[in-house]
């Protein structure tokens, strides 16, 4: 069996965005509601906002949006 085709993949969702997508493509990577990570998001932005920050910001450049 392949592993690599049954693991899940992390894509910018441009259905369910609010500023890009990152955290609703990370929301069905994890299989979470999109509001978790949201929420997780936010508040890790409030406690290290340079580091989450640059994350999301290299996030949004990097990843591939999901095509439907």
């Amino acid at each position: 069996m392949n592993t690599y085709n049954s693991q899940k993949r992390w894509y910018k969702d441009p259905l369910n965005k609010k500023i890009s997508g990152v955290c609703s493509g990370l929301a069905q990577r994890l299989d979470l509601p999109v509001w978790v990570t949201r929420l997780v998001t936010i508040l890790m932005l409030i406690q290290f906002p340079l580091v989450i920050g640059a994350g999301y910001l290299i996030a949004h450049c990097c990843l591939e949006s999901k095509v439907y």
